[in-house]
């Protein structure tokens, strides 16, 4: 019976799901701080890992290792670790991060559409504030930067609140849906854009794309939400930006190193919210449809499909 490695903080769930969903595969799990202490016997002889993150030296354990399944959508973290061999296949799987992604940016525009905090401060001081009317988004421009699966979900949600979607890829093409431009034209469209939202892939081209550079095309009127990659957003330009009215609200649901830490600046900064990667939710109901296949043809002895391209980075 082909075994399935499950390093996870929710390995025990995971264990359990996977399990159900193909019954031919023997699934033990481990929590990442304790796998360095795990079975080294019955990993010896395991071709198969789900994982997020796994400790330092972990993969000495397994080598026989020929497959790892991502436990999410971004896998930079993987396309560059020193202890993944070049021949060892890779998969992704976003799930329904499409839908939950596109919930979360949606309410968060719609807060400030609505302009629930000041409702909140108007009702807290029992103040009937007949003139607080809501923003029209009608014809306003969302860009979306990130136009797989998850970005299209978005585009679709910002589309149905009355917004007109731009879709940016890494080289412009025809769609049928949306028109997509290449990145690098991005900063020519930034100027009437009311919302950016990068939910993009971290890779050398989108690294540090949101930078003072970037920035200076932008306007108070304009909110960006990243529900990408944390280093896709260069940090202290996005700060000077707030405070120079280039930008009017950053929300911030990814961070180069999380948690982030107590001492960044971002915390306490007015235009900022911030949310603990909270956007995508990795779950076994989400995520299993998404993994069927290559769990059935893993248990058939057969290679997995849908391979990550290490050299695009996604």
């Amino acid at each position: 019976m082909p075994k399935l490695a499950v390093i996870h903080h929710r390995h025990e769930d995971w264990v359990a799901a996977l399990s159900e969903a193909e019954p031919r595969l023997e699934i033990r799990g481990w929590h990442p701080r304790d796998a360095i202490e795990a079975d080294s016997a019955w990993l010896a002889d395991t071709e198969a890992l789900f994982t997020w993150r796994f400790p330092e030296g972990f993969l000495k354990k397994m080598p026989r290792l020929r497959w790892i399944q991502n436990s999410g959508a971004g896998v930079d973290h993987l396309v560059q670790h020193p202890e993944i061999a070049p021949e060892i296949l890779i998969t992704r799987a976003d799930g329904q991060f499409g839908l939950w992604m596109a919930r979360y940016v949606c309410g968060h525009l719609l807060a400030e559409a609505q302009r629930l905090e000041e409702c909140s401060i108007a009702q807290r001081q029992a103040r009937w504030e007949g003139k607080l009317l809501p923003e029209d988004l009608t014809g306003q421009s969302a860009l979306v930067v990130g136009f797989g699966r998850i970005g299209r979900q978005i585009g679709r949600a910002l589309r149905e609140l009355g917004l007109e979607v731009h879709g940016f890829v890494r080289s412009g093409r025809a769609d049928e849906e949306f028109p997509l431009h290449g990145i690098a034209e991005l900063a020519q469209h930034l100027p009437k854009a009311r919302l950016l939202v990068l939910c993009a892939p971290l890779t050398d081209e989108t690294r540090g794309m949101v930078d003072a550079r970037l920035l200076a095309h932008g306007h108070a009127g304009l909110t960006l939400i990243n529900v990408g990659r944390g280093d896709q957003v260069v940090v202290p330009d996005l700060l000077e930006a707030l405070d120079s009215n280039h930008l009017g609200h950053a929300v911030l649901d990814v961070f180069s190193s999380e948690p982030l830490a107590e001492t960044s600046p971002l915390w306490a900064h007015p235009k900022v919210t911030i949310t603990p990667h909270h956007s995508g939710p990795s779950t076994p109901k989400a995520m299993i449809p998404d993994l069927l296949e290559n769990l059935r043809r893993y248990a058939e002895g057969l290679l997995p499909r849908d391979l990550v391209d290490r050299g695009r980075g996604y």
